[in-house]
This record gives structure tokens, sequence and C-alpha cells, in this order.
């Protein structure tokens, strides 16, 4: 079974923008596939993500380089939109929320030093496991 991980972004950027900040569609050096296509459906954790990004690792080679490269595409694309985005891990659980200004991450996935900006450390169960 592979594993995913699903950021969506509400942003009005076009898909091809977000696309370009992550690069080409075919697997990275590190094995990990990098989809972004539009989204538009409701979530529980967002009202409606313009943007869905979706990372899938490689299940036969080393999982932190993919862990890794997740983290430093996340915080670029975060970097160039300022909107609410969220990070999931089989939509299940959260990674990283951000609603304006508020920055909460998962302290199981996130190494203080990768993120440039203050944030708040919090497990985040998801929203219908409430």
């Amino acid at each position: 079974m592979a594993i995913e991980y699903i950021f969506q972004l509400c942003t009005p950027t076009p898909v091809g923008a977000i696309r370009g900040l992550l690069g080409p569609e075919e697997p990275t050096s590190t094995g990990l596939r990098i989809t972004v296509r539009p989204d538009g459906r409701a979530s529980f954790v967002l009202v409606e993500p313009e943007i869905s990004v979706g990372f899938r690792l490689d299940k036969f080679t080393e999982p932190e380089p993919q862990y890794a490269e997740i983290a430093a595409l996340v915080v670029r694309v975060l970097e160039a939109e300022p909107g609410d985005a969220v990070l999931q891990q089989d939509f299940e659980r959260i990674l990283l929320l951000r609603r304006g200004r508020e920055l909460l991450v998962s302290p199981s996935f996130w190494a203080p030093e990768v993120l440039p900006w203050e944030f708040t450390e919090r497990l985040m169960p998801y929203p219908e496991d409430y």
C-alpha cells in the first residue's frame, strides 16, 4: 500500500503556476511522485480548497529523503502562497494547518528548523474524530 500526502490550498493562483513551484510530474530523484490538480471539493478542514497537490511515496526506496522533499516543497509553496492550507496523510492525520496568520504543525512530521515562520506544535486529530 502506498503512503500518500495531500496538500490543499485556498488560492486563486492557476494550477500551472503551482506546478511550476514543484517541478515536473515525473518521479523526483528520491522517487516521490507529485500531482497537481484543481480541487474545489468541500473538506472537513478547509472550506473550499482550489488546488490539491498529491505526494505519493515510492515504497521501494528510502522514505526519509522523500519526507524531507515533501517538507521542502510544502515550505516553497507556502512562501509563495499566502492562503489557507493543509497537509494531510491519507486524509487521516493533519500534519500542517495554516488558517490566516496561524500556523499549526504536527511535531511528528516537522523539524522546527525546516519552517521559517513562527508556529505552534499541536497534535491535530481529523475533525471527524472529535
